[in-house]
């Protein structure tokens, strides 16, 4: 699972260079804003019954709330259509002609991904899902080069970015045929209201909380394009991409199997053990290259992406601590649904996500300065990583101060971090390719270091408490 998501991750990293060259940032903007509305819709799709597939004991459950996802889905693939005829009203810059056509099939196709996937994890076939991640990312890039070069008309990433989501629900859907063939077969209304009821939580909580979170994610993109900025929520799109290449990582790969761990040791010592122990690599270990992105980005983005998109690089700069934040959220956040506590996270998220929202729209008006608005963006979305995991920790009766010294720890390496790549950025130069160079290089040596000596450490301390047992 690891493995397949750092390819799919890296695909369209190793891509940029060549993709920013042969697309404009207005380009990059629309392909953000499509995604950003077909990923609010799909919340709605599934209304977040995806995440309840592996809880049932027996597969009828399971297939009962799937018929339950077939219709939300298909009732939310109409309304998509009905929105086609408003695009026209979502900016005020003149968009190229029915970039909103293929809407309808990509909340279907993440809609049927997400309902794959939950089968896919009930069986433990997570070979298999990250396969279809490779195949979206690999379908994505070879679509996006091929277009660019023949043409690179700015709907192109848009068009790729579909393909790429059709392939990879292609490719998880085949392994599930048969779950879902039997769901189609047996369904019945009465079945899915009943499914529906039992884990009405997801629908009461989780749906609301991945729609605003996925609203508020996007709001810069909404608000740059809804006020005739689209190439600003391309430097956006394309600096968060870079930036949450890591979240994705984590989240993708290690969120399915932690929930799936986290259900067997509920209740038990081991489980704060690994979750402890596993956020406080991620705090510590990470730390050094969101720092080297939080002071050397900008520079980083002019040599990689070409010097039109040093703006994308100075989001970067002011989002890397919030991005290194986020990191630590993506996977433990599971603990809510393992507790059924998701009325907490709602709560802490909905809250948070209204103010981070309409503190960036007031900042960026009252100053109409992107970076400004985007760093209360940044500063808003580090407070509420701090509020969600003290949330985490306390419904899961996990320890307070082991969380206390985690972040503690995280955080100061943070600082010396970027002192340190602060003044090496003073002696070599502030945009030499060498510098920022030799800056990568150093953080990634001191991540592995940290990362090695921490894993080691916890396996020594596994291996004696094995033996005292």
């Amino acid at each position: 699972m690891l493995t397949g998501t750092v390819i799919a991750q890296a695909l369209p990293l190793a891509a940029s260079p060549l993709l920013t060259r042969l697309y404009s940032p207005e380009a990059f903007g629309l392909q953000t804003l499509f995604m950003g509305l077909a990923g609010s819709l799909a919340v709605l799709a599934t209304c977040r019954m995806d995440l309840a597939l592996v809880l049932p004991q027996e597969d009828a459950d399971a297939g009962s709330l799937a018929g339950f996802i077939f219709c939300t889905m298909l009732a939310t693939s109409a309304l998509a259509c009905l929105l086609v005829p408003l695009a026209g009203l979502l900016t005020e810059q003149p968009l190229p002609a029915g970039w909103m056509l293929l809407l309808p099939l990509m909340v279907c196709a993440i809609a049927l991904y997400q309902l794959s996937l939950g089968f896919a994890s009930r069986r433990r076939e997570f070979r298999t899902v990250a396969q279809a991640n490779v195949g979206n990312q690999a379908m994505y890039v070879a679509s996006a080069i091929a277009f660019g070069f023949a043409s690179a008309w700015m709907q192109a990433l848009t068009i790729a970015k579909v393909g790429g989501q059709v392939l990879a629900a292609g490719l998880l859907g085949r392994t599930s045929a048969a779950s879902l063939a039997a769901a189609v077969r047996g369904f019945s209304w009465k079945g899915s209201i009943a499914a529906a009821r039992k884990y009405h939580q997801f629908l009461v909580f989780n749906t609301p909380y991945s729609l605003v979170g996925s609203v508020a994610r996007d709001a810069p993109v909404f608000t740059f394009s809804a006020l005739a900025a689209v190439g600003t929520a391309g430097f956006f799109g394309l600096a968060r991409m870079v930036l949450l290449a890591p979240t994705l990582l984590t989240s993708n790969a290690f969120s399915q199997v932690f929930f799936r761990e986290a259900v067997a040791l509920k209740g038990t010592p081991q489980l704060e053990a690994l979750t402890l122990a596993l956020l406080r690599l991620g705090l510590v270990a990470l730390a050094p290259l969101f720092a080297f992105c939080a002071v050397w980005a900008d520079a980083v983005f002019a040599t990689l992406f070409g010097e039109s998109w040093r703006v994308a690089g100075v989001f970067a700069m002011v989002l890397a601590p919030a991005a290194w934040m986020s990191v630590q959220t993506g996977w433990p956040e599971r603990l809510f649904e393992v507790n059924m506590r998701q009325g907490v996270s709602f709560g802490v998220q909905l809250g948070s996500d209204a103010v981070t929202a309409c503190l960036f729209v007031a900042a960026y008006l009252l100053t109409n300065d992107a970076v400004m608005a985007v760093a209360v963006f940044a500063i808003c979305n580090v407070v509420f990583h701090h509020v969600y995991l003290a949330a985490i920790f306390r419904v899961s009766g996990f320890s307070g101060r082991g969380l206390a010294s985690a972040i503690a720890a995280g955080w100061g390496v943070f600082a010396v971090s970027c002192a340190a790549l602060a003044l090496l950025r003073t002696q070599t130069g502030a945009h030499g390719m060498v510098g920022w160079a030799l800056a990568l290089m150093l953080s990634v040596l001191v991540t592995a270091m940290i990362g090695w000596l921490l894993v080691r450490r916890g396996l020594l301390r596994g291996a004696a408490a094995g033996e005292a047992t």
